[in-house]
């Protein structure tokens, strides 16, 4: 596989924030757990552990955030502002990249605030996050407090930083076209062929990102990204359209609609609504590999996966990865 001894070169500013690359591991016991319910054969089940990356407990967004951090850096930022629901995953990495750059961060974030932090909550507070409660749900008040946040520091003398919801614009989504670089670096030592990856989609960074990368490379494995907050059509469109800025910025070609996989059917009420399904895979994972998956993302993301394997939608022998993309202190939410 000559592709994957390519370089993916990205010149933008890139703040260091983690070890890499993250390990990929063979889940042959949750192989075997699945295997009585598909009689036409099992593909191999990889996870690529992005939850272990080496700072604030994990998550993918550490890779978004080493670019949106270091653009903050190159442009003299003091104070960085970002925005999410309670139990953000990227507002609390985001916390704990602006304390290993040196930067103040301010977080804004839906809703009332609660009567105890638990979860994401309780670290970001511990990582030294100012938190701004929008007192509602709805987006367009989260993003004009965003915008008041910004104003009131630019006032004060400071010089802040907007980093959008979840980090996910073409700027973050770069750590991904690199992990996609990564990746197929890891299959070809271990001997196997990508034969399809399989995420957790929410604001289509990620997804983006690791597609514009994996046809950079000339890897034609699909992506099938589980819908966790959007709708699968709103999503495809975000996700197509971030891939094809990636894309250029790395020299890519341009990206069509089939490119773009969405699936909404593990979605069900909606964003941090767990689903029986999603519950049930978090426990299958547990017991069959001590690896902990969270109802928010990546618990649907892998019944997703287990629905796919049942279905024979995933061919017998294939290599399948699953990329855990962290989230685990909403399990104590």
């Amino acid at each position: 596989m000559a592709e994957a001894y390519q370089t993916i070169e990205v010149r933008h500013p890139r703040f260091p924030l983690a070890t890499f690359p993250t390990p990929l591991e063979r889940a042959q016991h949750l192989e075997a757990a699945l295997a009585p319910g598909t009689p036409g054969g099992m593909p191999r089940i990889y996870l690529k552990r992005d939850d272990l990356l080496s700072l604030g407990m994990g998550g993918n967004k550490v890779r978004n955030l080493e670019f949106a951090i270091g653009q903050a850096l190159a442009e003299s930022a003091t104070e960085v502002v970002t925005s999410g629901r309670q139990q953000s995953n990227h507002c609390r990495l985001t916390a704990a990249a602006c304390a290993r750059a040196g930067l103040g961060v301010h977080v804004v974030l839906s809703g009332r605030e609660p009567a105890s932090f638990t979860g994401n909550l309780l670290l970001g507070r511990l990582l030294g996050a100012t938190i701004h409660f929008v007192g509602s749900d709805d987006r367009a008040a989260r993003q004009q407090m965003v915008s008041d946040v910004a104003r009131e520091i630019a006032q004060a003398h400071g010089r802040p930083y907007v980093i959008p919801v979840g980090g996910s614009d073409a700027r973050g989504a770069l750590g991904h076209a690199l992990a996609a670089e990564e990746l197929l670096r890891q299959c070809d030592a271990l001997g196997e062929r990508l034969g399809a990856l399989v995420l957790a989609t929410a604001t289509g960074g990620t997804q983006a990102g690791m597609l514009a990368g994996l046809r950079r490379l000339g890897s034609d494995a699909p992506i099938y990204g589980f819908a966790v907050a959007k709708s699968a059509p709103e999503l495809a469109f975000d996700v197509l359209r971030m891939a094809n800025e990636v894309s250029r910025a790395i020299g890519g070609r341009p990206l069509q609609a089939p490119d773009v996989i969405v699936d909404g059917s593990c979605l069900g009420e909606g964003y941090g609504a767990p689903t029986l399904e999603g519950q049930r895979a978090i426990e299958v994972l547990a017991r069959s590999e001590g690896v902990f998956a969270d109802p928010v993302y990546t618990g649907k993301a892998l019944a997703g996966l287990f629905a796919f394997v049942r279905e024979g939608r995933l061919r017998p022998g294939d290599c399948v990865v699953f990329l855990h993309t962290g989230g685990t202190p909403a399990l104590f939410a």
